[in-house]
């Protein structure tokens, strides 16, 4: 967790003298990454998404906002030209989970980048364009105090007036601030969007960043005939009737030869690569349709037509581009997802996908090689993922608490008088046997015997067989796909492990402990041996079977990832608009930093838990935590992760 050195460059204040010291005081929590695997965080994530998918299904925010702002009310943000002619834009993406990524890219955004090995610097950008996903896991319990205002007040705060009170949370604007706009994701909307309006819909400033939209969709108005728009598509519904009408009166104000770049919450057309290849292979027809994301971002496409340059997308924690490919017409389509979430691989990227359809045109795409990690390198990442029980205990003691429970349900069970397994019980009979490949067989009679007079047992093997099949068919597969099986094939090796650990530490602890197998102390015993030993080997069979799994047929390429929280590997995009082009800088932070200092003008007050209170003094202007010493700047460790793409504002139409 991050501690401050004993050598910050600001004393504490005793808490008795603080009331006597000018400054203002503020809080700034340092979160841990999210533990995707805990079980209470499983089972509150769950619940918070089952619920939103309800509430969204009958009351959609995004109505209510319509009515409360309409069209005439809310016109498009218009942005300045900086001195230079030209204006920056910053685009990041999936903000808001741990402390030291999401506040060493919250300082990037806030900063000049100084491009390492080059001798560059790209200014500060004029507008940050948050490209959803800006709190995880939800917006509960504060989440997006902690996970995203904290980091980004922490690196751009605003200026500290001279009278400012001891406890004053008063907004202070500043003129001339970069403004900040944002995309919701479907993390945004686990509360309904309600957390989301308050923060970014009501006009008053974070931090250093002004806000302006009105709505959860937007549209800037840059100079020189270049546009954002920024789309709001809920969880998995169609864009709303509202906002689609919004966004035709939008393009009624587009002149001839005005570009748009268009913000999407996630890259559905990867998604619609993937189904139209499915298709492809199929002899027989699908009933697999379009997600209903793609059907919505399509529309807006096809309303552009010409118009549309560029298309952003977050959703995805990695860098991948796909181009048009020569000869081809369409918008050059960014994933960039790297602002502070645990990593995503890219080795399952299709490289040269099956061809899209918007409206009555097919757009041929490629994978353009400077994906971010490199394919070699998010396969060596994925393959850590057999180190499970070494980042997720709980997640490993919960899979040792199953197998106890299993075994200690198929133990309960009574069998009749002068059964096989006799009246001592199913851990008398599997004492007899020596622990060893050639007793197996026996065993496993023992046990089929002994589940034929137990239906609560077979109930929660199939529960638990059809719990890993459907883990491993998200997406359109159903449970009896191949996926399925080999899903239930990973359920059934974990049914085999929990009867193995039952035969062994029986075997253990009745023949060579002594234990009879009767006695009540047998059981708390057994719980003990299961959580630690079983607990290890089953967080590691999870972990090996979801690196094979991964490897063979493509599977778990969410869970390899978010089981190891990987908090490296970030990427933003900077862009400059010019009167004829529109230059994209794809850049990234391959190491964030961990160790952290007090600022200047900054005096820690207390410290509690990751939460420290601190007091900002009048003459406090920079980042309220610097990297400590030995530890490099984010800003100045920013590399390009591929050559800048240039978009023309008038290309030259191609012929396939």
């Amino acid at each position: 967790m991050p501690e401050a050195t004993p050598h910050d460059p600001t004393p504490a204040v005793p808490a008795d003298t603080a009331s006597s010291v000018t400054g203002r005081i503020e809080l700034y929590t340092h979160e841990p990454m999210v533990n995707w695997l805990s079980p209470l965080q499983l089972l509150m994530t769950a619940v918070r998404v089952a619920v939103a998918q309800i509430i969204g299904a009958f009351a959609d925010a995004r109505a209510v906002q319509a009515a409360l702002n309409p069209a005439v009310s809310n016109p498009p943000m218009q942005v300045s030209a900086g001195s230079d002619g030209a204006t920056w834009v910053d685009y990041l993406a999936d903000t808001g989970d741990g402390w030291h990524s999401t506040y060493s890219m919250a300082l990037c955004v806030s900063q000049p980048v100084h491009l390492q090995g080059e001798n560059q610097a790209l200014p500060r950008a004029g507008v940050l364009l948050l490209g959803g996903d800006q709190v995880y896991p939800t917006p509960a319990n504060s989440g997006y105090r902690t996970r995203f205002l904290d980091p980004f007040r922490a690196a751009f705060p605003a200026p500290v007036p001279a009278d400012a009170t001891a406890n004053s949370e008063i907004p202070i604007v500043v003129p001339d601030a970069p403004l900040m706009v944002a995309t919701p994701g479907n993390h945004d909307w686990y509360d309904g969007l309600r957390g989301f309006a308050q923060l970014f819909c009501i006009g008053e400033p974070i931090g250093g960043w002004r806000t302006a939209q009105r709505t959860s969709y937007y549209v800037l108005q840059l100079p020189h005939g270049w546009w954002i728009w920024g789309l709001d598509l809920q969880l998995e519904s169609e864009i709303d009737r509202q906002q689609y009408e919004y966004f035709r009166g939008m393009h009624a104000k587009l002149a001839p030869g005005d570009r748009v770049v268009l913000c999407t919450p996630e890259p559905s057309w990867i998604d619609e690569m993937q189904r139209v290849a499915r298709s492809q292979r199929r002899t027989l027809p699908t009933m697999e349709t379009r997600t209903p994301r793609f059907r919505s971002l399509s529309r807006i496409e096809l309303l552009l037509g010409d118009h549309l340059a560029v298309v952003l997308a977050g959703d995805m924690h990695h860098y991948a581009r796909y181009t048009p490919r020569t000869g081809t017409d369409g918008p050059e389509r960014f994933t960039c997802g790297g602002g502070g979430a645990f990593l995503h691989g890219t080795h399952q990227l299709p490289e040269t996908p099956s061809p899209i359809s918007i409206g009555a045109t097919r757009q041929h795409y490629r994978l353009a090689d400077s994906v971010y990690p490199d394919k070699a390198t998010s396969r060596r990442l994925r393959d850590r993922a057999w180190q499970l029980p070494a980042r997720n205990a709980s997640f490993c003691a919960l899979v040792a608490l199953l197998y106890f429970l299993l075994d200690w349900i198929l133990h309960s069970a009574t069998p009749p008088a002068g059964s096989m397994i006799g009246s001592g019980g199913l851990m008398a009979a599997l004492s007899q046997v020596e622990v060893g490949f050639a007793q197996t067989p026996d065993v496993w009679r023992l046990l089929l015997r002994a589940l034929a007079r137990s239906p609560s047992s077979v109930l929660f093997i199939l529960a638990i067989v059809a719990f890993f099949a459907a883990l491993a068919t998200r997406g359109p597969k159903g449970l009896f796909s191949l996926d399925g099986l080999a899903g239930a094939l990973h359920g059934l090796l974990h049914v085999a492990l929990a009867f193995a650990l039952l035969w062994v530490f029986t075997r253990i602890n009745v023949h060579h402990f002594g234990i009879h197998a009767a006695d009540w102390r047998l059981v708390p015993l057994l719980l003990i041996e299961i959580l630690f030993v079983g607990g290890l080997l089953g967080g590691l069979l999870f972990g090996i079977w979801m690196v094979l799994a991964n490897r063979l047929w493509g599977l778990h390429m969410e869970e390899v990832f978010s089981s190891q929280g990987i908090d490296d590997y970030k990427c933003l995009l900077r862009m400059r608009f010019d009167a004829d082009t529109l230059t994209i800088h794809p850049l990234k932070l391959e190491s964030v930093c961990r160790r952290w200092s007090l600022g200047q003008g900054v005096q820690a007050l207390r410290k509690f838990g990751h939460t420290w209170r601190l007091r900002a003094n009048p003459d406090a202007r920079g980042p309220r935590f610097v990297p400590a010493s030995g530890e490099t700047p984010p800003p100045m460790a920013i590399q390009r992760i591929e050559a800048p793409i240039v978009v023309h504002r008038h290309p030259q139409r191609t012929s396939p």
